[in-house]
């Protein structure tokens, strides 16, 4: 994996993780209550991951579409 899709993994993945323990901890009725910053950085932290592992799968796609289009002859690209 690349270094943004780890790190994008990473985020996503470790936010959640903190959001369902943090839900544990605190009941799901309080949490649903009251919107505390705890909560706010956490979904945070979600959305960031998120958005670097989209980045990241855009930025490999177009690397890669780059690297096909190189070994692809001049002529197969004519109709």
């Amino acid at each position: 994996m690349k270094i943004g899709t780890t790190i994008g993994l990473a985020l996503f993945g470790g936010g959640i993780t903190l959001l369902i323990i943090y839900g544990i901890i605190q009941g799901f009725e309080e949490l649903t209550q009251a919107m505390d910053s705890i909560t706010i950085a956490i979904s945070g932290i979600i959305i960031i991951g998120f958005l670097v592992l989209l980045l990241s799968i855009v930025m490999e796609q177009r690397k890669d579409t780059k690297k096909t289009m190189e070994h692809i002859k001049k002529e197969d690209l004519k109709p």
